[in-house]
């Protein structure tokens, strides 16, 4: 995966923050950022961009036990992660 291609898929997972959508339409809304950040057009998320996200997400599923467990997971690997980070920022490796 290129530099511009994570930044791409990184913009795409904090926008649907949670939701997901078919792997065709994921892999093209990536296709469609990493071009607009190529052509440093802003802001990379415009209105068009973000009603194609919202038209095609789909919202998690509300079983109680299942999202217990999604939420535990997420603690445990957000910990595990922390842990294992540097405390500083290397520069230009912010995708925001």
């Amino acid at each position: 995966m290129t530099p511009s291609q994570f930044t791409a898929e990184s913009l795409r997972q904090t926008y649907l923050s949670g939701r997901s959508m078919p792997k065709i339409l994921r892999d093209a809304v990536v296709w469609a950022i990493e071009v607009r950040q190529a052509r440093g057009d802003t802001p990379t998320l415009d209105e068009t961009l973000r009603t194609d996200f919202d038209n095609h997400a789909v919202e998690p599923a509300s079983d109680p036990n299942l999202c217990a467990l999604l939420r535990r997971s997420t603690v445990v690997d957000a910990a595990a992660h922390a842990s294992g980070r540097p405390r500083h920022r290397a520069f230009g490796t912010s995708v925001y």
